[in-house]
């Protein structure tokens, strides 16, 4: 009797449970913070972080607060990377002499904001961007170099620019595949870096930097390929070309040395933006008109997100930005031709799946428990 009371538990659990192995769906939030606010990165307390005004700016509790990173009196940023622990990475412009206008780059905990410098070109400051940044506060991105390109006017040379690891306070170049230009787009808890480089053959290729080395990970039918982010279980997503022409590129996700179609379509471009620890992963794809329509991936499967939003809405999901690890979407959308930023909030919520974990582990329990009491009404 015990064992049927058992059972029946778990089966309760599981039924409550059910409806999150099926097809996601989204509740839509309009995100009316401001005309010139542009949200791009949610962490999972919920927090936006992006630029408002133009200037680089967080929102949390209903307010938004500007950071004023640099010394700049006209300063134009945005925060473009957090981690877990607090930590956000940004970039602002400056205007120097001769209105040249010139990017750097900061990070931001606690407070206390530290200008990350960069390689600089002889003639004057670097542009410095950043891109991704872990727990441990290190920071990866792009900065120019001293090595200046040819051609160009002669009065605003141009200068290659390579990926970057920041750490320790110091800056170290990352160098490229063979070629001029590279950029690091994210790291991991682990360390390992990923991002873009040219190599040998001005071809940009997608790499994972690790152990002090850059490596390869290849493109569909050896096209160009490209690395957008990192979780901290190793999976790596980005986008490829089809072939050499590079007329279409698909979104990819990289794990155990083989690179994976996301399966939006071989006819139409897409790329995946952003990954969580779970492995969900976001981005956009072309759909038939060439319109841009947002796409969840996730247990193998790909989703148009504006098929999971109640069809009365008429909500169309374009551009997507971040997902949090609680599922949370920040996204761009379209409703009866006005558009803005929108938060798509899954249904149900991340907590049913605790309950279907409670209840597969409760239906175990019951397994061994019966099976204990066979065993001693043997002996």
């Amino acid at each position: 009797m015990r064992f049927v009371r058992c059972l029946l538990s778990a089966l309760v659990l599981g039924i409550f449970a059910a409806p999150a192995l099926a097809a996601p769906s989204y509740t839509v939030t309009t995100l009316n913070t401001g005309q010139y606010d542009q949200w791009r990165l949610i962490d999972n307390a919920g927090t936006l972080y992006g630029s408002s005004n133009w200037r680089t700016a967080f929102h949390a509790g209903g307010s938004t607060t500007v950071v004023h990173v640099s010394t700049s009196p006209f300063p134009t940023g945005a925060i473009t990377a957090i981690s877990n622990a607090g930590h956000m990475a940004s970039y602002e412009y400056w205007t120097t002499i001769g209105d040249v206008v010139k990017a750097s780059g900061y990070l931001t905990v606690n407070g206390v904001t530290t200008d990350l410098g960069g390689f600089g070109p002889d003639s004057g400051p670097a542009d410095t961007f950043s891109h991704g940044v872990n727990n441990a506060g290190t920071v990866v991105g792009s900065s120019s170099t001293n090595l200046r390109l040819p051609g160009g006017d002669p009065h605003y040379p141009r200068f290659a620019s390579h990926a970057y690891v920041y750490s320790d306070n110091k800056m170290k170049d990352l160098a490229t595949l063979g070629g001029i230009h590279s950029s690091a787009s994210g790291i991991n808890a682990a360390g390992t870096i990923v991002g873009t480089a040219e190599n040998a053959n001005r071809q940009d290729r997608a790499f994972i930097y690790q152990n002090g080395r850059m490596t390869d990970l290849g493109g569909f039918n050896g096209g160009s390929s490209l690395a957008s982010g990192i979780n901290d279980a190793g999976l790596i997503i980005g986008q490829s070309a089809r072939d050499n022409n590079g007329y279409v590129k698909s979104a990819f996700v990289y794990a155990n040395g083989a690179m994976t179609d996301l399966g939006w379509g071989a006819q139409r471009s897409s790329t995946a933006v952003d990954i969580n620890e779970l492995g969900q992963i976001i981005g956009y794809g072309a759909d038939a008109n060439g319109q841009e329509r947002g796409f969840i991936y996730q247990n193998g499967q790909l989703l148009q997100l504006d098929t999971a939003v109640d069809p009365l809405d008429n909500w169309i999901i374009k551009t997507t930005y971040s997902i949090n690890d609680n599922g949370l979407i920040l996204a761009d959308a379209c409703k009866l031709d006005v558009c803005g930023t929108v938060l798509l909030s899954p249904v149900p919520e991340p907590e049913t799946y605790a309950m279907l974990l409670a209840g597969l582990g409760l239906l175990g329990f019951c397994a061994r428990r019966r099976a204990r009491a066979a065993a001693s009404a043997k002996q």
